[in-house]
């Protein structure tokens, strides 16, 4: 009967190492879990902000050209954005400068 007694309190000595050691991984697995989403969510603020930032310059740029549009001169806009991108009128002469020289 002591042989029970004490295979029985050696058993509980396992269990509850085992269980302790469950406790452990579980706790560290959801603290590593927890870190991890708050560098998502940081990543996330950031890229928010980037966002956010773009919108306001595009929103910026929309209004300008709202105001070409609705102005009379949106044919001198559309000639020069033309000429920026190297279009040139149909009767136009062009000179290259090839000399090298800046």
């Amino acid at each position: 009967m002591a042989m029970i007694f004490k295979n029985l309190k050696q058993n509980k000595k396992y269990i509850a190492f085992i269980i302790v050691g469950i406790l452990l991984v579980i706790f560290f697995y959801c603290g590593g879990r927890v870190i991890a989403q708050g560098a998502d969510i940081n990543r996330l603020k950031n890229q928010k902000e980037a966002y956010e930032q773009q919108l306001e310059e595009q929103k910026e740029v929309n209004a300008e050209l709202e105001e070409v549009l609705e102005s009379d001169n949106k044919d001198e806009y559309i000639e020069k954005k033309a000429r920026e991108k190297g279009f040139v009128k149909s009767n136009e002469i062009v000179f290259y400068d090839i000399s090298g020289t800046d």
